[in-house]
Order: structure tokens, then sequence, then C-alpha cells
């Protein structure tokens, strides 16, 4: 088995109150009501999709995404960002947020537990609408924080920002980030994030992608339909003058490339995307240096369809990859480095195929989405039995 990296070790076991060990689930718990406000649309399917990312659906009377991982005294209603006649793309077109869906999720708080918002598009509406009122009894909240509150670094700067974003967190029981690295950037900007941050690693479903037997081509694959440095990647490929084919899945219609051996596949469904990866031989990601969450779930899928990944070595990498054993890491920004680095990985398969045996075993051992649904439900469990919200603590 690989080891995590002490830090994340540490953090997990520290961030999430108890040691990962003791985060399991608790029998004859009471039962836990969730309201669970995601930042993306949700459908409402009679029955599971397999062409389809389980967090973009819900199937009645099944539970949630990682939910299904829990036990059944977690009861989870789902509030997506969806509004009437798509009121949703003028909100975050104009206001970089939900309001009205944040609202929504506020006037329904009382019949719940705990909120849980992915993302701080609705959690910091909600953490606002709570500092506003504080003399009301409020439902506790925690946010998944995957974009460092406003972008990190190189997002919103302006005070004014700044400070109405204080003004939300104030009132927000816990946040949970998938990268260990925010807690620089919450001590520097937003230290009143840190006293209640929670580093929790992301999560795949290492049964629905998992390794199987497939005829290899002569193809490495660069996988995502957005923030994807594909310039550099193309400069460095060129640079190899190799027979073997670049495929870059995902990549949108206008900005497709004609170059010699390149090929480029619009955005495909869950299915036929697992069926790319597995006869690639290996995947490489070129995300960009950014201080928030991103390309995660794609990279933790692939390393649990057992390929080697190629990537920047960036914050939101780092919690998860060891460079030559689990993944490999390329200087960011690097022309040069990355294209050494994919000469490398070409030239001997031995070293492809044993990377990514180790990094399947890691996402089963370290990165199974069980995990993460574990130690999420121990912290909404712990901060229900807190009893109160940021606002109504003493």
């Amino acid at each position: 088995m690989i080891a995590l990296p002490e830090r994340v070790m540490q953090l997990a076991s520290e961030q999430s109150h108890a040691p990962p060990s003791q985060l399991v689930r608790e029998d004859g718990a009471e039962p836990l009501r969730v309201l669970f406000c995601v930042n993306w649309p949700v459908d409402r399917l009679s029955e599971p999709d397999s062409s389809r990312f389980s967090p973009d659906y819900l199937v009645s009377g099944q539970p949630y995404w990682f939910f299904k991982h829990v036990d059944q005294n977690v009861h989870v209603d789902v509030l997506d960002c969806r509004s009437i006649l798509r009121f949703d793309r003028v909100e975050r077109r104009l206001a970089h947020c939900y309001p009205s869906k944040g609202i929504l999720a506020w006037l329904r708080s009382r019949r719940y537990d705990v909120i849980l918002c992915h993302g701080a598009q609705m959690g910091l509406v909600v953490g606002m609408l709570q500092s506003l009122f504080p003399n009301m009894k409020q439902t506790p909240t925690v946010m998944f924080d995957v974009g460092s509150i406003s972008g990190g670094y190189n997002g919103w700067r302006h005070p004014k920002v700044i400070q109405a974003c204080k003004f939300a967190i104030k009132s927000l029981s816990a946040a949970i980030c998938h990268s260990s690295e925010q807690f620089k950037f919450y001590n520097d900007r937003y230290p009143e994030v840190t006293k209640i941050a929670h580093f929790i690693p992301l999560g795949v479903d290492t049964t629905e992608f998992q390794p199987e037997p497939c005829v290899q081509e002569d193809e490495i694959i660069c996988v995502g339909y957005s923030m994807r440095k594909w310039e550099l990647l193309l400069r460095a490929y060129a640079s190899l003058n190799t027979k073997t084919r670049l495929v870059l899945l995902g990549i949108p219609r206008e900005r497709f490339i004609d170059q010699a051996g390149v090929i480029c596949i619009p955005r495909v469904g869950i299915d036929e995307m697992r069926n790319w990866i597995r006869k690639a031989k290996f995947v490489v990601l070129p995300i960009p240096d950014v201080d928030f969450c991103i390309g995660q779930q794609t990279f933790l899928q692939c390393m649990a369809l057992g390929k080697t990944v190629l990537l920047p070595s960036i914050p939101a990498v780092r919690d998860y990859i060891r460079d030559g054993e689990t993944g490999v890491l390329y200087d960011v920004n690097s022309e040069e480095d990355l294209a050494r680095k994919l000469g490398a990985l070409l030239s001997s398969s031995e070293t492809v195929e044993r990377i990514g045996r180790a990094a399947r075993d890691a996402t089963e051992t370290q990165f199974a989405e069980t995990f993460m649904a574990d130690r999420v439900v121990a912290l909404l469990r712990d901060v229900v039995r807190s009893g109160q919200s940021a606002n109504d603590a003493p």
C-alpha cells in the first residue's frame, strides 16, 4: 500500500476531529436530516444512469451521490441551482452566485438538522442571511469550499467583497476543503475560516471506475472540457515527434485543433469517457496553476481506472500524488519538463503499468468515496451535536 503524504494524514485526522479509522458509520445514531445545496443542475430520474456522473442525477428513493455509502439514518434532500426560466444563468453571470436558491435554502432550513452547501455560490448566501439575522435560531451550515472562498489569491480582491465574505463566514459552522494547501490562503486572507476548516480528501467511487481488460491503442489522452492548458500540451507533444496519437477528450468544438497526431473529441458521456481512458497508454492533465480545487475528480477517476496520470505540481494535486509512485508530476507551466515527462512515459511501458497499479491501489485504500462520505457525515454529526450555528455559539 502506498502511504498518504504525512501532512495529509495529519490534517485528515486533526481537522476531522477523529482519526480516519474512527470515522465510521454510527449504528443506532440519531436520524440526521440534511439539506444538500449544490451549484449545478440535478435531474430527477426513476433509475440509475451509468452514462452520467452520479452527482448530476438523483434517483427516487435512493441516496444521493456519496451518501449512498453511509447509514440509513441520514436523510438528504437536494436543492440544486436550477431556477424557473433558467434565472440561475442570469444570477451566475451577474452575481457569480445563486441568491434566489440561497434564500430558498435559508427559508427551508428549519426543517433540517444541518445545511450542507457545495461551493460558496449558495454557502455564502446562506451564511450572509444568517449573519443578517443573528437573533433568529439558525440551522448549522457547513460549506464545501472548492473555490477558496472567492477564487483564491487571484480571485476577487476588492475590499468590499472580502468584507462581505467575512461577514457571511461568521455564521458558518464548518468548511470542508479538498486541498490542505488552502489553509495557507485562509491564514493570509480569511483567518476566520482557519478556525472552522476541515481537510477531507476528495473520494472517487472505485466500483463505478475500475480497470477492465481492453485492447490498448497507441494513444495518450487529455480529459476535460475547461480549465486545461491545451496549448502548452500541444507544444510539448509536437516536440516529441512521436507516432503515438494525442486525444483531447472533451475539448469544446470551437477549440478543435488541426495538428498532426492530434484527435479532438467533444464532450461525451461517462461510459464513453471510461472506454477512451481505459484504452489509452496513460493520461495527461495540463491543469492551470490556481489556488482552488480543480481537476481532482478527473484525475482520481483516471487513477481508479488504473491509469498513470501526468499532472502539474500544483496545490490541488500534491495531496493526492506521490511523484513517481502513484502518478507523475511536471514543473508548473514548463513546456520542456512536460515534454520530458511525456517522453519518459512513452519510452517505458513498465513504468506506466507500475504507476497505474499503484494509482488504483491508492484510490482503493486512501481516496475511495466511502472514506470521504464517512468523514463528511462524522463532521455533520459533530456540528449538529454542538447544537448551535456559529452565530448562536456563546
